[in-house]
């Protein structure tokens, strides 16, 4: 199979979403939704001090670390799409071909051959195939909106039968 596509900075905020979603570091998994909690937390004991014993500006740091635990999902959305303006490898024309010996992307600037044996793990959704290897911290994202409802239940079926833990 092969598939001629671009990944739009859209596609890579899906794909990181995925991974994050499916990482098997638990705090990676829950840093978004953790720390803003600790973050809402933390206003609402700060703001209830205020109201019962008045303001204190020894508050202040207390204040900080909350607002920033809440600005934690901003901030990592911002660093996803710097990380995608600055990577030459995603944009432009990219291939994708799959084959039994293994899959090949290729690009503008990066081209590399992937045996299956290295790919440890895969995980979709409605927008996006996420593949990982085998050491859990190199995935390749591949946006469905590339590919044709044919090539979706082709690819899914040959990353089912070749991507073995």
């Amino acid at each position: 199979m092969h598939v001629d596509y671009e990944i739009s900075e859209n596609d890579d905020l899906d794909g990181q979403r995925l991974a994050i979603k499916n990482s098997s570091v638990r705090m990676v998994r829950w840093m978004p939704f953790v720390l803003p909690c600790f973050g809402a937390l933390g206003v609402v004991f700060l703001v209830h001090g205020i109201l019962t014993q008045g303001f204190s500006v020894s508050v202040l740091p207390g204040m900080v670390f909350a607002l920033f635990f809440l600005s934690i999902p901003l901030w990592s959305k911002l660093t996803q799409k710097n990380h995608y303006a600055k990577s030459n490898a995603l944009h432009g024309r990219l291939t994708l071909d799959v084959d039994d010996s293994g899959i090949h992307f290729g690009g503008p600037i990066t081209s590399a051959q992937i045996a299956w044996a290295y790919f440890g793990k895969f995980f979709e959704d409605e927008r996006a195939f996420v593949l990982y290897q085998k050491n859990q911290a190199i995935f390749h994202m591949v946006p469905k909106r590339a590919l044709s409802a044919d090539q979706v239940a082709g690819f899914r079926q040959c990353l089912q039968q070749n991507v073995r833990p």
